[in-house]
């Protein structure tokens, strides 16, 4: 199967994957939500193997704004103290908004209409093998 084939539709997941963290991420922040608009192209985020895998990676600390890290899982978390508490009381919908966005309803289509695809193309691929013969 051509990689092309694959790679499009992968490129489609990440988009909308980083569209939907980059709508989950904080606001005042700074520069959060354009940089992991910016950093996170289709191109960065998919890779594939040598075997036929592939991967979705979304860098929620890209460079110039690596304390997205606070926000998406924030180090030496205690749900009681600190200011890392004091914020997720008052902003709960923005933490964890790399790992929402790879659960969000949207994105999903997007992976099940890629696999429905992916199945197609295998079928077709198999039957004009099986023609061929």
């Amino acid at each position: 199967m051509a990689i092309s084939k694959v790679k499009l539709p992968l490129k489609n997941v990440a988009k909308e994957i980083r569209n939907v963290a980059s709508k989950l991420a904080p606001r005042k922040t700074g520069n959060l939500r354009n940089t992991l608009r910016q950093y996170n192209t289709p191109d960065r985020m998919v890779k594939l193997d040598k075997k036929g895998g592939a991967e979705i990676t979304l860098y929620f600390a890209p460079p110039r704004a690596t304390y997205g890290k606070y926000w998406n899982k924030p180090y030496g978390y205690s749900p009681h103290t600190g200011t890392t508490a004091t914020i997720r009381k008052r902003y709960p919908e923005h933490f964890d908004y790399a790992e929402k966005a790879y659960a969000d309803p949207s994105v999903r289509k997007k992976i099940q209409d890629y696999t429905k695809a992916l199945g197609k193309s295998i079928a077709e691929e198999l039957r004009e093998a099986v023609r061929k013969k």
